[in-house]
């Protein structure tokens, strides 16, 4: 019997510390996702009580997670003021987009020039989540998926230097995306084209690949670029409507 407590007890341990490392992805995800559901503005200060109130977590854990997105680009911290929501002036946007169409065009034409067939079938398959996310209108989904798609064609060509420039580039750009994308998408630098630029890689046609791509990032950024904050930012209550930091995320 006595043998059996010291068990017992690091058992219980154990799924205590599962419960913590579950929630605090959770708090992060809940945050991840309002910021790619266009609902945290830019310039939004995201202070650590107001957070913990709305998402009914401790401070411990929105720290953390406020921590970590920072940490990868997400937000930014401003020393004695706190994080916030990061703000991308015009000319930001359209330097963002300059260096990726340089880079994406020729990404495109390298895949072109060699894959196999594990490369067809996760281009094919992220092209699937994307048309079920959109079928289900998750614009949080979504919009990750979206830049998502765009990181994998670097990672296919398995140059680690490439998908960490490309990672820096597509944190920034793809929040921003999701403030100006449109209520309803249409066949035009939406999430549609995705699937006309894998066909042309899957044929191996590098010219209309490139082109394709060329198209589809003017596109995206003619939008990001035209956007205007609406004038009454969004309520902290309000953006994460639907979003459960304790639990599965829904909208």
């Amino acid at each position: 019997m006595t043998g059996s407590r010291p068990r017992a007890s690091r058992a219980a341990a154990a799924r205590a510390r599962k419960g913590d490392v579950e929630t605090d992805l959770a708090v992060y995800e809940a945050i991840r996702r309002a910021l790619l559901m266009g609902r945290l503005l830019p310039g939004t200060k995201l202070a650590e009580p107001a957070l913990a109130r709305v998402l009914r977590v401790s401070r411990e854990r929105v720290r953390k997670a406020l921590h970590r997105l920072a940490h990868e680009g997400w937000l930014e911290t401003v020393p004695n003021r706190g994080t916030f929501v990061p703000a991308l002036t015009i000319q930001e946007v359209r330097e963002i987009y300059e260096v990726r169409t340089m880079l994406e065009t020729g990404i495109v034409q390298r895949l072109c020039r060699g894959h196999d067939n594990g490369v067809a079938q996760r281009l094919r398959a992220h092209v699937a989540e994307e048309r079920t996310a959109l079928r289900n209108d998750d614009r949080g989904r979504l919009f990750g998926l979206s830049g998502d798609f765009h990181l994998l064609l670097a990672e296919l060509l398995g140059n680690d230097q490439l998908t960490r420039l490309m990672r820096g580039l597509l944190t920034r750009s793809t929040m921003h995306f999701s403030l100006a994308a449109p209520e309803r998408f249409h066949n035009c630098a939406g999430p549609h084209d995705h699937a006309d630029i894998v066909k042309a890689v899957l044929a191996r046609d590098a010219r209309k690949a490139a082109k394709l791509m060329l198209d589809h990032l003017v596109g995206l950024a003619e939008w990001q670029s035209s956007w205007r904050p609406p004038p009454i930012p969004i309520a902290l209550e309000d953006a994460f409507r639907g979003i459960d930091a304790r639990g599965p995320v829904r909208d």
